[in-house]
């Protein structure tokens, strides 16, 4: 019994000296771990620098996906920005740009349809004049007409009516002022076949003399009355004379006892008949009898032609309206007419201007 419980207490004498030696061991190894844990680690600034949470609650949640963690710092560092100044780019000399010789200027085509003046390229030129004037009332509207639709025009004007009073100055004066052509028809509206060379002298001196005395311009032109030009006339007078090409007779069509005497024929008033007339005259033409002869007068807005010299008289209210019609036609159908005050008209394809004693019946024709 004694051996047994000796060989006991040997077994469990070895077993404590084992587990004694044991834990001794594992006290080492901790200590050892312990010692190892403490030192610290070496920096490494490839490594992702996590925030920690400062407090135990949860996160709140978010609907965001969450960024994986880099594991591994980058295997190449990026590109170094240059530093340097970067070389200056030398600004070019501009290169001369030859000089484009001027154009040589189109030869003009005289007589053509249309102007051969560069200034006045595609437009139709035409010389209005006016006769007998100027007239109370009527010359004023013709200068109301004129002024809506921006033409120019030439009056051929009588002494004997200058010398009515000063409305007529007025009227005379206001005709210059507004660009127009002041021309001479004579003192007291005589054939030359009545007067003499001095009588006649004298009627276009004592005319040019009041119309520059009244409107400052020098008479340029003379227009014969009744047309009767002659080479003594030409002589005499020492100037242009102007004759026309179109004629719409408008002393005898518009004056106020024609129209009475047709409006009472076809059962109209006077202004239905004035307007009637007027529509013959210009857009239909007139077969009638002039100085015992049978005469058809072509309508005048489709006689109108490049180089055309137009004749009116400003004393007849008739001719107002007429005038009227014509241009606003002329201006709503072709829109590349120009009226021209008579010097300015020659002078677009002839660089002499008017030549005195020189008969002109357009731009271009002359005897």
């Amino acid at each position: 019994m004694a051996s047994k419980t000796n060989s006991k207490k040997g077994t469990y004498g070895v077993i404590i000296a084992l587990a004694a030696v044991i834990i001794t061991l594992l006290v080492i190894l901790i200590s050892m771990e312990s010692r190892s844990t403490k030192q610290p680690k070496p920096a490494n600034t490839d490594t992702v620098v996590l925030n920690s949470p400062t407090e135990s609650k949860p996160a709140e949640p978010t609907d965001a996906v969450a960024t994986p963690f880099i594991t591994e710092a980058p295997t190449e560092l990026p590109t170094e920005i240059p530093t340097e100044v970067p070389t200056e780019v030398p600004t070019p000399e501009p290169t001369e740009v030859p000089v484009t010789p001027t154009p040589s200027p189109k030869p003009r085509v005289i007589g053509g349809k249309t102007s051969a003046n560069p200034n006045y390229e595609g437009k139709v030129l035409v010389a209005l004049t006016f006769d007998d004037g100027p007239e109370e009332g009527t010359t004023e509207e013709m200068l109301n007409v004129l002024k809506k639709h921006n033409a120019k025009a030439t009056f051929f004007v009588l002494g004997i009516q200058i010398n009515k009073g000063d409305t007529y100055h007025a009227l005379l004066k206001r005709a210059s002022d507004e660009g127009h052509q002041i021309g001479n028809h004579s003192y007291s509206h005589k054939f030359p076949s009545q007067l003499t060379d001095e009588q006649l002298h004298d009627e276009v001196v004592r005319t040019s003399a009041l119309i520059k005395e009244i409107t400052g311009q020098t008479v340029t032109v003379f227009r014969v009355p009744g047309g009767n030009k002659s080479d003594r006339v030409k002589r005499v007078t020492g100037l242009p004379l102007v004759q026309w090409c179109i004629d719409p007779l408008d002393w005898m069509f518009f004056e106020g006892g024609y129209i009475r005497n047709y409006a009472k024929e076809h059962g109209i008033s006077y202004s239905e008949a004035e307007s009637a007339i007027i529509d013959i005259v210009l857009f239909e033409g007139v077969h009638t009898t002039l100085e015992g002869e049978p005469y058809y007068c072509p309508p005048v807005a489709y006689e109108m032609k490049h180089g055309s010299i137009l004749l009116f008289h400003d004393i007849y209210m008739g001719s107002v309206h007429a005038v009227d019609r014509l241009l606003t036609f002329l201006e709503e159908n072709y829109g590349n007419y120009v009226f021209l005050p008579f010097d300015e008209f020659i002078l677009t394809e002839n660089d002499a201007g008017p030549q005195a004693g020189v008969v002109y019946y357009n731009l271009w024709s002359t005897t």
